[in-house]
């Protein structure tokens, strides 16, 4: 006859094999936890930059209609990037006719690495709503305009 008590008795090592299961369980809780935080801190981040950005946008804005500038008339010609400057054309004549140099702008760097095509030919009321939803290049290129 089996003796159900040897059966059902524990053995040290099992005890042991037990918690190491929920040590490594509580790890897994653990670095996932903190990989959910650290990608909600970064989108939190991200989001803070694109707000400064958008408030540089609308300083501006205003920059440029103190000075008289009609907003939906203004365009952007091109980015000359070897020469750090913007070509607006102010008449609709599709030539520039005023040169706004951003060398001293905190974005120099990031406006060389834009794809020209996305905002050349752009009205500056057109790269403000750009940057109103979102768009971070407008963004950038709207604060080095009123920087200049």
């Amino acid at each position: 006859m089996i003796n159900l008590k040897k059966l059902f008795r524990r053995k040290k090592g099992q005890g042991a094999l037990e918690y190491l299961f929920m040590v490594a369980a509580a790890l897994i809780i653990i670095f996932v936890v903190v990989r959910y935080i650290t990608g909600a801190g970064q989108e939190a981040t991200g989001q803070i930059d694109l707000t400064i950005l958008q408030n540089k946008a609308e300083l501006a804005k205003s920059s440029m209609e103190a000075r008289g500038w009609n907003l939906d008339s203004y365009t952007l010609v091109t980015i000359k990037r070897d020469e750090n400057k913007f070509e607006i054309d102010s008449n609709g004549d599709n030539t520039a006719d005023i040169t706004v140099s951003y060398a001293k702008s905190d974005y120099k760097d990031d406006i060389n690495q834009l794809t020209e095509a996305d905002y050349q030919e752009k009205t500056i009321k057109e790269l403000y709503d750009m940057c109103s939803a979102g768009d971070v290049g407008a963004c950038k290129i709207m604060a080095a305009l009123g920087g200049s």
